[in-house]
């Protein structure tokens, strides 16, 4: 059969010409971009897990070599060698890190630490500016961050001025009274020189529903402030006597630090806030301005009549970012997702806390 006999030959069902190209239909683009951009996340998920292990391992290094990491210095304004250094002493006082799922950030207490060390070894730095906006928190948290401002004044000689904010009320005074001076806002809420132990009783309750606690003690106190029984006299008396002790630790503290007499301190410390005004005729604060009062009268007592004024201030970048996540969820090689550090605990223990704050988000 000759070449045109076989070019007659009618084609078979489903034949199509060669330079005929099948198209494609729409989900098969579909599945190719969804598998591209799912092996884009994978690749880019996997080269965050390295780069975080790379870093984690420099931050450390560095932290060795180098010594603890400095906060950021924002000038807010004036000029000079000299420099009076704002420190920010915000939100509940603890010395319990705040985590996250990936962040982790120290606590106030370590914050405000580092920023007096910091402050110490600048010989620039001839005076401190307290920036305090806190409703006050732990007993122990309160007086560390107490102390080390006293440790500070002690070793360096520089001054130390406290600027009150919105609040500055009982553990947020207790840490503003180891200052030379102290400048409130006159919006400010201070005050509530006190300790207050939060106990909740559901004892009546949980017995209306005729469940019952079987729990078995050592002796009749070591179930003291338990929300699932009545307190008894006894226990009472014993965390009253702790109260009081807490108390009275609290009023030295202020006698000393605004040179008032025990007595005297002990009319206005029943627990009660007062407004800026009311702490200034109660011998409470210094006087009544805003920031640039209270800069200005930092100057006059470190003896400046010009300096740069500069706050501190923690940034977190991506090394830091990626340094948190990976000692987070890779401690000594193991991935650890702890849950319980998600859920909010109640706290039982004596504070010295303004309990009208109301958290802010």
């Amino acid at each position: 059969m000759t070449d045109t006999q076989y070019d007659n030959i009618p084609p078979g069902p489903g034949w199509q010409p060669a330079y005929i190209k099948k198209s494609r239909g729409a989900g098969f683009w579909v599945a190719v971009g969804l598998a591209s951009f799912f092996f884009l996340c994978t690749l880019l998920l996997f080269m965050l897990f390295i780069g975080s292990l790379v870093l984690s391992k420099a931050l450390i290094t560095s932290t060795a070599t180098k010594g603890k990491k400095q906060a950021a210095e924002t000038v807010i304004e004036g000029s000079g060698e000299s420099k009076v250094a704002i420190i920010p002493v915000k939100g509940i006082l603890s010395n319990e890190s705040a985590e996250g799922l990936f962040i982790e950030k120290p606590s106030i207490v370590e914050v405000v630490k580092q920023h007096l060390e910091q402050a110490t070894c600048d010989t620039h730095v001839k005076a401190i500016l307290l920036e305090v906006d806190s409703p006050g928190g732990g007993i122990t948290a309160s007086d560390i961050i107490y102390n080390q401002i006293i440790k500070f004044k002690a070793e360096t000689q520089k001054k130390v001025v406290v600027y009150m904010q919105d609040i500055a009320a009982s553990g947020g005074y207790y840490v503003s009274a180891a200052a030379d001076a102290i400048v409130a806002h006159p919006t400010t809420i201070t005050g509530s020189i006190g300790v207050i132990m939060p106990l909740i009783n559901v004892a009546e309750l949980i017995n209306r529903y005729g469940i019952k606690d079987n729990s078995i003690a050592s002796g009749n106190l070591k179930e003291i402030g338990s929300p699932l029984k009545q307190m008894t006299a006894d226990e009472a008396a014993v965390l009253k006597n702790i109260i009081d002790e807490m108390y009275m630790q609290f009023v030295k503290v202020v006698s000393t630090g605004r040179n008032l007499d025990i007595e005297a301190v002990k009319k206005i410390a029943d627990g009660r806030i007062y407004t800026g005004k009311q702490a200034l005729e109660n011998g409470l604060v210094d006087q009544l301005g805003y920031l640039e009062d209270a800069i200005g009268l930092t100057k006059k007592l470190a003896g400046l009549t010009e300096a740069t004024i500069v706050r501190y201030e923690e940034h977190y970048g991506l090394a830091d970012l990626f340094g948190l996540m990976s000692r987070k969820l890779f401690h000594n090689n193991t991935i650890r997702l702890d849950i319980s550090q998600l859920q909010e605990r109640g706290d039982t223990r004596p504070m010295y806390l303004w309990n009208g704050y109301s958290k802010r988000e």
